[in-house]
């Protein structure tokens, strides 16, 4: 690789002051040549400064350069036509480090615009400031829960209501506080959770927060139209039938809207009467049931808890299963980690949500070739856990959000409360039941606080 323009022109100098300098020491020593000594001595100090002024000229043009480069769009790039001259190679080179600027800036701005749209479109209120109280971020959200327009310094909440404002600022990373907060009149219980974040040196407080009644209301307004949604679809199987079949009988017993003497109805008429009759009366023990089912849930006993070793306890349930174990080439096994582990709860309530666990486990399996079911009881810092796992089909996407909802089944059989049962139930311990589901494996946990 050759010597660009700078590189030969600084050689061309240096070797001409080191000429200047040679002839300089050749003259000197010489009498009669002092006007020449003080010639080249004058041009080797000339020659010397005009070198540095160069050298310096240059760094000043690519100093520029690679200033306007870092605070201007690089969208753009013009390259001094003087440093171009004196470096062939370095605008190609500037040009790769400008078109890697730009792609991270793109990059960047999506990731703000990103960030952005997420923040204001979370249902949650959302607040950030610095040490000084100055708010750098405040959502839609945030907005509309506390019914402002707008928020430049966190103090301003004591004009919403006196002390907010001190409560956020004075708590600490992770705090999370319940606060009654009086916006546009109306009393709102607003759940606050804080946490810190450092970005360039500068510590910026993030409050999150939301009106848990509404949350609460929602929740069980959504609760409740399943629940309605489920109780109409049942009763409506069944009155729909009984109405039909009355409407039935009314035809037969009336003629030209009178009804029929005795001797007018023939034995074909007798024994539809009847069984229409036997109809409406199965279907409406059917609906007698369906409340009477509707009942168990509403009153679930109350707790007789008492000590139980988890072990043999899971033990004497899996011994129920033993023939449908066999008959069905099931693998079942019972862990329990530590041993001798005790849970405290009412036997005969969690026996109940056990054995209908399995009892789904069993009927997941069929089709499955490998037939596994495992219980795993563990013992963790704050809780105890008992999982109930089975390698069948799985839960579908479509019906994982209803499984807990009574009376809703997927089985033509099913009655459709042995979860929501099995829910009221571990509530009742101050539990609570969940699952995870894929096509490989389905696992539901009853976790004892």
């Amino acid at each position: 690789m050759g010597f660009n323009r700078y590189s030969i022109q600084t050689v061309i100098r240096v070797v001409l002051i080191f000429l200047t300098l040679l002839v300089l020491v050749y003259f000197l020593p010489k009498p009669n040549r002092l006007v020449t000594s003080v010639f080249f001595g004058v041009l080797a100090i000339g020659q010397v400064i005009s070198l540095i002024i160069y050298v310096n000229r240059i760094n000043r043009d690519l100093a520029r350069f690679l200033i306007e480069l870092r605070e201007n769009d690089t969208s753009e790039l013009y390259f001094p036509e003087k440093l171009e001259k004196n470096f062939k190679n370095l605008k190609y080179s500037i040009q790769q480090i400008s078109d890697e600027i730009k792609k991270t800036r793109i990059e960047k701005l999506g990731q703000q615009q990103y960030l952005s749209y997420i923040i204001e479109n979370i249902s949650d209120g959302l607040i950030s400031f610095n040490d000084d109280g100055i708010v750098k971020l405040i959502n839609a959200s945030a907005k509309k829960l506390l019914q402002i327009k707008f928020l430049n310094s966190i103090w301003d909440l004591d004009k919403i209501q006196e002390g907010l404002a001190k409560n956020l600022v004075m708590s600490s990373p992770g705090q999370h506080k319940l606060i009654k907060v009086i916006a546009g009149g109306m009393p709102y219980d607003f759940l606050f959770r804080i946490s810190e974040i450092k970005i360039e040196g500068q510590v910026l407080k993030i409050v999150t927060f939301q009106d848990l009644k509404r949350e609460l209301e929602e929740k069980e307004s959504s609760s409740w139209k399943k629940l309605i949604r489920v109780l109409t679809h049942e009763m409506m199987n069944s009155l729909t039938p009984i109405t039909t079949l009355s409407v039935a009988v009314r035809r037969i017993l009336k003629n030209d809207k009178k009804l029929k003497i005795s001797k007018e109805l023939i034995d074909e008429d007798i024994s539809d009467i009847y069984k229409n009759n036997q109809a409406i009366e199965q279907r409406s023990k059917g609906l007698l049931k369906f409340i009477n089912q509707y009942r168990q849930i509403a009153k679930v006993p109350e707790l007789n808890k008492e000590e139980v070793n988890i072990e043999s306890f899971l033990q004497n349930i899996k011994q129920l299963f033993s023939e449908t174990i066999k008959e069905k080439t099931i693998k079942f096994q019972v862990t329990v980690k530590p041993k001798g582990l005790i849970f405290q709860f009412d036997t005969k309530l969690i026996e109940q949500v056990i054995i209908n666990l399995i009892k789904n486990s069993i009927e997941a399996l069929e089709g499955t070739d490998a037939k596994e079911i495992f219980l795993e009881v563990s013992k963790e810092e704050e809780y105890n856990l008992i999982k109930i796992i089975d390698n069948g089909s799985g839960i579908k996407d479509e019906i994982k959000e209803d499984i807990f909802v009574p009376f809703f089944t997927t089985k033509k059989q099913g009655s459709g409360i042995g979860l929501s049962l099995s829910k009221e139930i571990m509530q009742k311990h101050n539990g609570d039941i969940y699952f995870e589901t894929t096509i490989e494996e389905t696992v539901f946990s009853l976790r004892f606080n």
